[in-house]
């Protein structure tokens, strides 16, 4: 009996609400409603003013079926926030630079990065992450360094291609690899912070957008600068 009702409940897509647990289809479509929702009130209310009970509302689900998941809810805003920044580096690296040269490309990389980083979810939860930082100093650096370090990799594995046309000289080398991934952080760095940091302070987002262009085109030869001629890597 119990299978049929699995069965019924997958085909019109409602909530199982049988005893035990549900099946492994709707237990993951329960889990993104339960996250979708924790990120929308959590943006909504902040840390302290969000609650499980207002949480487990938005997302239609019961209390008890959030604590079986999360412990407490600083555990479902580090889930919450975890699943925004996997979600935000896959669009990332579900891209293609373009461009002829590899001046193009990192300009177009750079312009990539930007502009999912300068959105009012980014900008918001980032905010929130480093309200957190002195009540809860382990939890908010990791979710920072998580952040950077799923960024680098992402930025390293585009420079990598892009040095591998043989147009970055000196970091085209039998050690190109090391060189380029020992000069991501500089990269991203020179291109991210600046508007990252105006934006955690309160600029407009439509008008750092529309510097990208330039900004891009400032910043991008000035570090291929610095690369061949030994100044980073």
């Amino acid at each position: 009996m119990a299978k049929v009702k699995d069965m019924a409940a997958a085909i019109s897509g409602k909530k199982w609400c049988g005893s035990g647990r549900p099946p492994k289809e709707l237990a993951g479509e329960v889990e993104e409603r339960i996250l979708d929702a924790a990120r929308k009130v959590f943006l909504e209310r902040g840390f302290e003013g969000a609650s499980i009970d207002e949480i487990a509302e938005t997302a239609r689900a019961g209390k008890p079926t959030i604590y079986a998941r999360y412990q407490n809810k600083q555990g479902l805003f580090a889930a919450a926030l975890t699943k925004h920044i996997d979600a935000k580096h896959e669009r990332v690296r579900s891209q293609t630079p373009v461009g002829s040269t590899t001046e193009e490309r990192l300009e177009s990389i750079a312009a990539i990065l930007l502009r999912e980083a300068l959105t009012p979810e980014s900008i918001g939860l980032t905010r929130l992450a480093s309200a957190e930082a002195r009540r809860f100093p382990d939890f908010a650096y990791g979710i920072i360094r998580s952040a950077r370090e799923r960024g680098l990799e992402t930025v390293a594995r585009f420079m990598v291609d892009a040095a591998e046309a043989g147009e970055l000289h000196d970091l085209a080398a039998p050690e190109r690899e090391r060189c380029v991934r020992a000069a991501a952080p500089y990269f991203l760095d020179l291109i991210l912070l600046p508007l990252l940091m105006r934006a955690l302070s309160g600029e407009n987002l439509d008008i750092l957008h529309g510097e990208i262009p330039r900004h891009v085109a400032e910043r991008v030869p000035f570090f291929l600068t610095a690369c061949r001629y030994g100044g980073l890597g």
